[in-house]
């Protein structure tokens, strides 16, 4: 009499998947975190004529 083992393909796929995408959002949520810094005021400068060089 043979034994009916099933291979564990799709059990490993899906343990993978699962994993991916919990590393995934983990770092996305991680990179919320990190407060990154943003200038308060905004800059402006004005450009000349002057310096600018013109290509024909």
């Amino acid at each position: 009499m043979q034994l009916g083992l099933k291979p564990k393909t799709n059990r490993s796929i899906l343990i993978k998947i699962i994993l991916f995408l919990l590393v995934f959002f983990l770092g996305i949520f991680l990179l919320d975190k990190i407060d990154f810094s943003v200038p308060k005021k905004l800059i402006k400068q004005e450009i000349s004529n002057d310096k600018l060089i013109k290509l024909k």
